[in-house]
């Protein structure tokens, strides 16, 4: 036992009964034990309500009730304070009786000694703070699950939905959880060959991680969702479960998709005979296309890290810089400005600037693009 002190409630009727119980505490080597007793039903409830015991020794027989009825009533009340329940003699069915009803142990009055009552307290004291430690845990781990903005989900061998988090359900965009547990998460996916990949893959290999696909929600919307998923296997290697988390990709572009756009970024900038250069918000220069490298005379690398202002003759950097001053802060998404390029070697040509910006999500500043195109009624040279 502990070297600190126990808390030990003792119910009982019977003061004589109650007396040498506590005699018998007091003999437990090693600890302190702080007794109360209280000889009735409705104070040992009230008592009980209290959850200031480790643990309670309760009579079997009262005369306002028996301790098996003052057991369901103060579990009722949500009281987990571990009760052994006493009596006067031995009884199979009150001993099965009292382990349904919630009792940790079971003693018999006449045949307690020190020995048995330590091991039995020591017992129910252990127990019940492992208990609350679980407890505790699984309540933090609930709330985790429960709060997170990401879809978390367990769902059973036959693809039936065992848990869902709010998150999920909202993606889903299904009234509540229940509504959820009726479908089958394997019947969700838009495409029948994704569906196939995936179980496969899980199969296969027993994790998934991060496969894009296409849902139907509980609205009927397709939805793009992020999936990655792992199979739980029990005894034997049979699958339990899989559990995982879902993410929402609806609005954002895929991977594949943003490479390809940047792909036709790459092949218009060098295919067109227009000035195209790419500055970062501070008017640094990140890329200038071929054909703007090639009236400046310079290589598109070197170009990197210049000043987009330095292009230009100095009597037209001013209104260059409050053009892009102007676009950079938002009063404008483009402006346009008629000015001439410097090339290495002193040749200048007039080009109709535009200056746009370009944002990312929520509309933040990522950089701004320069097309300098030839002005109206004048060829590009061939």
């Amino acid at each position: 036992m502990s070297p600190s002190a126990l808390r030990v409630l003792i119910i009982d009727d019977e003061e004589g009964d109650a007396l040498l119980t506590r005699s018998l505490l007091d003999t437990i080597p090693g600890t302190t034990v702080d007794t109360e007793w209280v000889s009735s039903f409705h104070d040992g409830l009230n008592r009980l309500q209290e959850h200031h015991h480790d643990v309670c020794l309760m009579d079997y027989m009262m005369d306002s009730g028996t301790g098996l009825e003052l057991l369901r009533k103060a579990r009722s009340l949500a009281v987990r304070t571990p009760v052994i329940l006493l009596t006067g003699k031995g009884s199979r069915e009150v001993d099965l009786e009292a382990m349904r009803t919630g009792a940790v142990d079971y003693l018999v009055k006449g045949e307690m000694d020190p020995e048995s009552l330590e091991r039995a307290v020591r017992y129910a004291v252990e127990r019940h703070r492992t208990q609350e430690e679980l407890r505790r845990s699984e309540e933090r781990n609930r709330g985790m699950f429960d709060h997170l903005p990401l879809g978390l989900f367990r769902v059973g061998p036959g693809g039936e939905y065992m848990e869902a988090n709010p998150a999920l359900i909202r993606t889903l965009e299904y009234p509540d959880r229940h509504s959820l547990r009726e479908l089958l998460a394997k019947n969700f996916f838009v495409s029948p060959r994704d569906r196939e990949r995936f179980l496969q893959t899980l199969e296969d290999q027993g994790l998934v991680a991060g496969f894009e696909t296409r849902v139907q929600s509980g609205s009927g919307r397709v939805i793009r969702l992020r999936i990655t998923a792992r199979v739980h296997r029990g005894p034997g290697g049979r699958p339990e479960y899989v559990e995982g988390s879902v993410e929402d990709l609806t609005g954002l572009r895929s991977a594949g998709e943003v490479e390809s756009e940047a792909a036709c970024f790459r092949v218009l900038t060098e295919v067109t005979r227009c000035g195209v250069a790419v500055a970062d918000p501070d008017g640094h220069l990140r890329s200038v296309n071929p054909s703007l490298a090639e009236f400046l005379g310079e290589d598109t690398v070197t170009l990197e890290g210049r000043g987009i202002w330095t292009l230009f003759h100095p009597s037209d950097q001013d209104q260059l810089a409050r053009a892009f001053e102007e676009v950079a802060a938002g009063g404008r998404d483009r402006a346009t400005r008629t000015v001439r390029l410097v090339a290495s070697d002193g040749r200048e040509e007039e080009r109709e600037a535009v200056l746009a910006a370009l944002t990312g999500r929520g509309g933040s500043l990522q950089g701004l693009l320069l097309s300098l195109d030839h002005l109206p009624g004048e060829s590009p040279p061939t």
